[in-house]
């Protein structure tokens, strides 16, 4: 080959490998980007372009350190562009900067050509590296979430090598990690599957299937546990099995949440007792073992327990009041075999409120019931000590019977609590249809005073009392009456026994108390010479705290001066609980209101308990009245009543006096003031307004 020839040949050679390494430089995916000695870019490529965000021309003859390297790190390449560094690491991690000001992580390497021994050219190589950080944040996001979920996770090799388990292993099961990694599933196998069940286990997941069951494995303790559990085989791009996946849930606390769920279902939470549901069970039980036996229900209503129990249980002591109760009811109901018990320990369930129940089988006759029901009464026969306060509490039973009565549990129960409605304290009845039609009555009347209060039905009549022998007037007694659309005025006798069994009474009251008070600041607004006027509080009134509250807060509100209102609360409320009743008095007497103790002698006649009452006046039954002039005994109580209320500082006011004759027996016997018709009988504001003038 002639010398001319060679040449050619090798100028092909060169330009072929320059067009190469062109080509390789042009279409790498890693940033290529020169630049010479002082530091100005000479050329770029095309990967370069797209990671720095650059075009090949706007770079060209700018400054590499200061345009492509981040603030942060210009430092370091200054100093090896000016010698000050030997060289910079392979592979040197360096944050680089993008034309929108953006910042991304690079890998580094740095390619000099040197021309007699001195820098011509540097060809900086950039990895971009945030994307695998990006990946490898996620992998941790993916790892991290694994290891820390609710759920067992073990992966193993494909011969069953365990290579991972998350923290949940090791918490349901008790091994550490250590102990599990290298080991087999088989650590935690029970005894509860055989062998077949284990072959047929890996025998799907070995077809390239989904194993779904729930197995019982066993913890190193020994303790079983539940997992339902789904083995996932793994394959890798030849379609071979390469790592099985198993995915577990401990579903042991759900059998222990079930059970719990039980609980609460048929148990009263506060108390422990069983509850309406325990016994309704019980009773159907019954009734589905033999359904040609007689079945009696009980329900025992022990007279505010509820309320008792909320304001004298002691948070420190295990029992509360109404566990000391039942404690004693079902221990009268051990020694009677005739009682069923509902569960291990208890013959009685809480149906809540002040209600209990029992239940009383193998009924020969109508006797057993009646000996069950005294038995029960007699645990009330004395008083009970709670908290070192002794309490006199009073019991009703009303009592339904299967098949009698009805035939399903919640028609027994519901029907005994019916039986309730008639009872005296300490005494049993029975149902009969004739309550039921009562109830529904009560109920029909009671949905038509909501719809009443609604309607701002209720007025105020007033009437006064006047003092007996100057019959000057003294004062007055708020009296509601029903002012119906349709039927006109209402007998107070056939909504008052309704309002005061339901909680209606409270609102009503309320009603009342905002009214009262409007008509005395109308009549002081008018210039009257107001006198003080009674209200009257029921027992649901007086046992709620926070309704007090809110009627001591309206009379505050109106700027009417206390002593114009008196309370006025029967005997029997007042004695209920005589504690309670003394406490709430005496905040009444400190706010400068008066009190009244009305119906006098129809309850506890009991003249020791009045002298721990901060009382005013003592207000005796219209009863008194009718007898006083019809016999000389009847003359004898009231004079008594009249005397000893005296000793006691307190004035008497005889309501109901409707003869002249009445009224001169009364002066005559010292009474202080009289209410009635001889008077008035009661009668609205307006007309009040006529005795004011």
């Amino acid at each position: 080959m002639s010398e001319t020839k060679s040449e050619e040949f090798i100028i092909q050679k060169l330009q072929f490998t320059q067009k190469r390494l062109n080509l390789i430089y042009q279409k790498s995916p890693l940033a290529f980007i020169s630049w010479n000695r002082e530091g100005d870019i000479i050329d770029l490529n095309q990967a370069a372009e797209e990671l720095f965000g650059w075009d090949r021309l706007e770079l060209e003859n700018r400054d590499f350190i200061s345009t492509i390297i981040a603030e942060e790190d210009r430092d370091v390449w200054r100093n090896w562009k000016n010698d000050k560094l030997d060289d910079l690491p392979r592979d040197f991690v360096s944050r680089g900067l993008k034309k929108d000001g953006s910042i991304i992580n690079c890998s580094w390497n740095n390619a000099v050509i040197k021309e007699n021994g001195s820098v011509e050219e540097v060809i900086s190589i950039a990895k971009n590296l945030s994307n695998d950080l990006e990946q490898e944040m996620e992998m941790l996001k993916l790892v991290k979430a694994i290891n820390e979920t609710d759920n067992w996770v073990v992966i193993t090799d494909k011969s069953g090598i365990i290579e991972y388990a998350n923290t949940t292993v090791e918490e349901i099961t008790g091994y550490s990690k250590e102990e599990v990694i290298g080991n087999k599933p088989s650590l935690f196998k029970s005894d509860k599957h055989n062998n077949k069940y284990y072959k047929k286990l890996w025998q799907t997941i070995k077809s390239g299937e989904v194993f779904n069951d729930v197995i019982i494995n066993r913890k190193k303790n020994g303790d079983y546990f539940y997992s339902e559990q789904t083995i996932t085989p793994i394959k890798d791009h030849n379609n071979e099995i390469v790592n099985y996946i198993s995915v577990g849930r401990d579903i042991t606390q759900n059998e222990k949440l079930r059970r719990k769920i039980e609980y609460i279902s048929n148990y009263d939470i506060l108390t422990g007792l069983p509850n309406r549901r325990s016994i309704r069970n019980k009773i159907d039980n019954l009734i589905e073992i033999n359904s040609d036996k007689k079945i009696a229900v009980l329900v025992v209503n022990i007279n505010r327990i509820k309320y008792l129990n909320d304001i004298y249980t002691d948070p420190e002591n295990d029992r509360s009041l109404i566990n000391l109760v039942a404690e004693k009811i079902n221990n009268k109901a051990a020694n009677n075999q005739s009682c069923v018990k509902i569960d291990r320990e208890n013959h009685l369930s809480y149906l809540g409120g002040d209600n209990f129940a029992m239940i009383v089988d193998n009924l020969d006759s109508i006797n057993q019931i009646y000996r069950a029901a005294d038995n029960l009464l007699t645990t009330f026969s004395d008083t009970i000590d709670y908290n070192y306060e002794p309490f006199m509490l009073n019991a009703r039973i009303g009592i339904s019977i299967y098949p009698d009565d009805c035939i399903d549990s919640q028609s027994l129960l519901s029907n005994a609590e019916i039986a309730l409605i008639n009872i005296k304290k300490n005494d049993y009845a029975f149902f009969d249809q004739k309550m039921n039609q009562e109830i529904k009555q009560f109920t029909k009347m009671e949905a038509k005073l909501d719809q009443a209060i609604k309607n701002d039905e209720f007025i105020i009549y007033y009437q006064p009392y006047y003092r007996g022998v100057s019959k000057e007037l003294y004062g007055m007694e708020a009296l509601i009456r029903w002012q119906n659309p349709t039927k006109g005025l209402i007998s107070p006798a056939e909504f008052i026994p309704i309002l005061e069994n339901s909680q209606l009474i409270k609102k009503v009251g309320l009603i009342v108390v905002k009214k009262v008070v409007k008509s005395i600041k109308n009549w002081l607004d008018a210039g009257y010479k107001v006198v003080p006027v009674s209200i009257n509080l029921s027992a649901r009134q007086l046992e709620d705290n926070n309704h007090l509250k809110d009627i001591y807060q309206i009379i505050g509100e109106s700027g009417i001066d206390n002593s114009l209102i008196k309370f006025e609360i029967t005997e029997s409320s007042a004695m209920d609980d005589v504690n309670y009743s003394l406490k709430v008095m005496n905040k009444m007497k400190a706010k400068g209101f008066s009190i009244s103790i009305d119906d006098f002698g129809t309850g506890y006649s009991s003249f020791s308990y009045l002298q721990k009452f901060p009382i005013d006046y003592l207000k005796f039954d219209i009863s008194f009245i009718r007898n006083m002039t019809l016999s000389s005994d009847g003359k004898n109580i009231v004079e008594s009543i009249i005397n000893i209320a005296h000793l006691l500082n307190l004035k008497t006011i005889a309501e109901g006096v409707e003869k002249e004759i009445e009224l001169n027996e009364l002066n005559q016997l010292g009474n202080d003031f009289i209410q009635g018709y001889y008077f008035n009988p009661p009668m609205p504001a307006k007309e009040i307004e006529k005795i004011y003038s």
